[in-house]
């Protein structure tokens, strides 16, 4: 499990945040709802599975607890007047069921981390309408459940179509109030919402399908094109992932697993560098997704503590890694610059170790500029690096400018 999470760390992440969770808590809603909306039996032990199961589920994620709390609020106000008329042990059941989720939802809503982001300036959305952008996302999939909505109503269904609105949509609705007023209503936070109008969708087709003389057939073709349509979406991300990313993990893999085995502490590796040909539109957040240059980034630093080393950078295949340590110990910003044409190419701010990259070809050409401090007197080990080898006995005078 360790070595699946390190090497899947995003993936993951998202699925048992968002696609887990409302996996888990559709298959929830659908016993309660199953048992006291459409009258499905429960034996005493699922009661028990399903109550306890409502606790975890709760506790999943705050969506979850919005969603599903919106949910069985309406719920419980809609059928405790007839449980309580029908049996006792129902009440119980409902009652029960309903608090062991509300706890679940309280614990998770108040932990820190959720606390912290409901108070915090979150960029991410900047107002409570801009929060609804999330329901034009899935402008075609609302324009299918509304012109289902009206077909099922053509057919006089109006019990289902009340059961739609109060169960599937109204929670929808309510559960959205919370995070238009923290303003935090990212597209990954939309997944529950999906599902439930999902299910409007899914019910109505099986009605409308039933109209036909060829039911099974239809149901069978329409589902087709229905899942067709869906994956089509998909293609973009699915090509950029196969011709681009699934290459770049497969190498830097091998790159990993090849410097474990020569017990290498500080490795360098080879950077992602087609960030502008990958499809973003279906990725959250895909410039976090990769190896950088700098020890500090968060997937640098779980590969690291992965593989047992002290420390990840990645760098162009093209590039040398240049670390000079010195004895200096206040921080001084230094010049790289091409001391040919005296052109500054960057600005590296830096105290006992001088860290850059430059192009192979660059050796020799681009420099630091410390024509105002005597550097050379205070380094104390040089080193250049690429990926999968290193230069032995580098000359520093090649790599410092000091003409004045």
């Amino acid at each position: 499990m360790a070595k699946c999470l390190a090497k899947n760390l995003h993936g993951l992440a998202g699925s048992l945040n968002y696609l887990w969770t409302t996996t888990a808590l559709m298959a929830y809603l659908y016993a309660i709802y199953g048992y006291f909306v459409e009258n499905r039996d429960l034996k005493v032990w699922q009661k028990i599975f399903v109550s306890l199961g409502g606790f975890l589920v709760g506790f999943s994620h705050e969506v979850m607890a919005f969603v599903g709390g919106a949910f069985l609020g309406i719920l419980f106000l809609a059928n405790i007047k007839k449980a309580w008329k029908t049996s006792k042990w129902d009440a119980a059941f409902l009652i029960g069921a309903v608090s062991l989720f509300a706890l679940g939802a309280i614990l998770t809503i108040i932990a820190p981390g959720n606390l912290a982001r409901s108070t915090v300036d979150v960029t991410e959305n900047k107002s409570a309408l801009a929060c609804l952008g999330n329901y034009k996302d899935i402008k075609w999939q609302l324009v299918i459940m509304v012109a289902s909505m009206i077909w099922v109503g053509v057919f006089k269904q109006k019990e289902l179509l009340q059961k739609e609105i109060i169960y599937f949509i109204l929670p929808c609705v309510i559960a959205t109030i919370p995070f238009s007023i923290m303003g935090y209503f990212t597209p990954r936070c939309f997944v529950p919402y999906e599902a439930l109008l999902i299910c409007i969708v899914a019910a109505n087709s099986q009605v409308i399908v039933s109209h036909f003389s060829e039911s099974k057939k239809v149901y069978v073709f329409v589902c087709g094109i229905l899942t067709v349509a869906a994956f089509a979406q998909m293609l973009p991300t699915t090509y950029s992932d196969v011709r681009y990313i699934l290459p770049y993990k497969i190498k830097l893999t091998k790159q990993l697993e090849q410097a474990r085995d020569n017990d290498e502490k500080d490795v360098i590796v080879s950077k992602f560098l087609f960030m502008d040909k990958i499809c973003r539109e279906d990725l959250i957040n895909v410039d976090n997704f990769f190896l950088e240059t700098s020890t500090a980034s968060v997937v640098n630093t779980y590969l690291s503590l992965y593989y047992k080393f002290d420390c990840i950078r990645a760098i162009s295949d093209a590039d040398y890694f240049i670390e000079i340590d010195t004895d200096i110990t206040q921080s001084v910003d230094y010049g790289i610059l091409n001391k040919d044409t005296l052109e500054l190419i960057s600005i590296v701010p830096a105290s006992d170790k001088i860290c850059f990259t430059i192009p192979k070809d660059q050796l020799g050409t681009y420099v630091v500029d410390c024509r105002d401090k005597d550097l050379r007197s205070h380094v104390k080990n040089v080193r250049i690096r690429a990926v999968g080898e290193e230069m032995p006995n580098p000359d520093l005078e090649m790599l410092i400018n000091q003409e004045r």
